[in-house]
């Protein structure tokens, strides 16, 4: 028994040896494999760009390039997508018809619906960038592009999202700003600059009908998007946002209105958090309605000093900073007060303005 048990013992770790022998060989070829292809990489890249500098330059050979394709597509790929930033107009339009010439985007086509990750980004990467070519979108497909924006993969959404942001129709562009609030925070993100030429029409539409929703996820995300824009929106009712059961809808809803045209409900909603007993929400309203220079919330900021809360004392007092003469006297008066916290507040923001002044 205890033979056979021995017998036993060395064939496992026999055949415990033979697997860690074949692991390592295994990575000893990848490694193998990883530096045989850097250096093929090294030593085509300049000659593939010196090939597409020859083609964008007016040359239709392309002899050199289909032996290059033989030889490493992925290079090819790669070389082509490193144009996209510095060309432009015709350049860009005859770089993307040369996938076609080369036969690369009906092989992206068909890499896109790869179970390989790795094929799948390789192939969004090219077609992303083709979506600038009219020709190129038609052989793509919309239906393609669209199942793209639901990809299971983010990097794989983003790419074509940043795509169809810049160059797709109305329709797609809304797609992809329906995509973006109902993802994460990153994705948001990405996307927000490439929409941010179209803020305008979206705002008098899908944003719209997103902040009307009862989903709070969407309107979060659509507040994100416009607060991440910059620009002046025609947003309506936003003060409907402002008094909003979630926190950060209540938040970022403020940080949006300096962005929409001024109005009495806006102006009067923030007025009425200035005395919310969350701290964070009040300063976020005293910084608005300094930025938005709202007079009648003179008395109100003032009262801000009385919350006991430092922070809250100094954003009031750079808000009513930002009025004068109103702010000013008030601001004259507090600093007399003999609470240290607010004279200390009152006395600094007068500073300011003084030396602003010159006096």
């Amino acid at each position: 028994m205890t033979e056979a048990a021995l017998r036993v013992a060395i064939l496992l770790m026999g055949a415990y040896a033979l697997v860690i022998t074949g692991l390592f060989a295994a990575a000893l070829f990848r490694g193998w494999r990883w530096k045989r292809k850097t250096r093929l990489t090294v030593k085509l890249l300049p000659e593939i760009r010196a090939a597409l500098v020859d083609y964008l330059a007016g040359s239709d050979d392309l002899t050199q390039l289909r032996r290059f394709l033989k030889i490493s597509r992925r290079d090819v790929l790669n070389a082509i997508l490193s144009f996209q930033d510095s060309v432009a107009g015709t350049a860009r339009d005859r770089l993307c018809a040369l996938t076609l010439d080369l036969d690369l985007l009906e092989k992206w086509r068909r890499a896109f619906h790869s179970r390989d990750l790795a094929r799948r980004r390789a192939a969004t990467a090219g077609i992303a960038f083709v979506c600038a070519y009219e020709p190129c979108r038609r052989e793509v497909g919309e239906v393609l592009l669209a199942d793209a924006l639901e990809d299971p993969d983010p990097e794989v959404r983003v790419r074509v999202a940043q795509a169809l942001a810049q160059f797709g129709s109305p329709a797609e562009i809304e797609k992809v700003f329906r995509m973006a609030i109902r993802s994460n925070l990153v994705t948001r993100v990405s996307v927000a600059g490439p929409l941010r030429a179209h803020a305008l029409e979206l705002s008098r539409g899908v944003v719209t009908e997103a902040l009307q929703s009862d989903n709070a996820p969407q309107i979060l995300g659509a507040l994100e998007m416009v607060v991440a824009w910059e620009r002046a929106v025609p947003l309506v009712r936003l003060d409907q946002m402002m008094q909003h059961r979630e926190r950060a809808i209540r938040l970022l809803a403020l940080r949006a209105v300096p962005l929409v045209a001024s109005s009495r409900e806006n102006d009067s909603a923030v007025m009425q958090l200035l005395v919310d007993q969350d701290h964070e929400i009040a300063m976020a309203a005293a910084a608005v309605a300094g930025r938005l220079h709202i007079v009648a919330a003179v008395p109100l900021l003032a009262r801000c000093f009385r919350a006991g809360n430092a922070a809250l004392a100094r954003t009031a007092a750079a808000a009513l900073a930002a009025m004068p003469p109103q702010g000013w006297k008030a601001l004259e008066e507090l600093a007399a007060s003999e609470n240290p916290m607010v004279r200390s507040a009152a006395a600094e923001a007068l500073a300011h303005v003084r030396a602003a002044k010159g006096t």
